[in-house]
């Protein structure tokens, strides 16, 4: 698998493998939205959050629109992605979810 050669910055949305010993399959492949901070872009992995459109009233899940699409960043799920594991960048998070999602990370490791 190639490494990507774009930077992968916080708040950007790709295409990623979640689990890469299971392969390209459809169902392995997912969106995830970057939450690490970019001062950590010298590491060799990112802290990620998936996305999805199924609703479930979560504090931990931040609503957000993304590709036309009425969506929710699932923060209750956010994994650690090695940069060999992002396959494509999709776009970036509106500017007010950007706020939303840092007060949610905040409150959630606050307890």
């Amino acid at each position: 698998m190639e490494m990507v050669e774009e930077n992968l910055n916080r708040f950007d949305v790709w295409l990623v493998l979640k689990n890469p010993d299971k392969g390209r399959v459809v169902e392995n492949l997912g969106l995830c939205a970057i939450i690490s901070p970019d001062e950590l872009n010298t590491l060799p992995n990112r802290i990620v959050a998936p996305m999805t459109t199924e609703c479930e009233k979560l504090p931990s899940r931040i609503e957000c629109n993304f590709d036309n699409s009425k969506g929710y960043i699932m923060l209750d799920q956010m994994r650690v992605i090695d940069k060999l594991c992002f396959v494509k960048k999709l776009g970036s998070l509106e500017l007010a979810v950007h706020a939303k999602l840092c007060d949610c990370l905040q409150e959630f490791f606050a307890l």
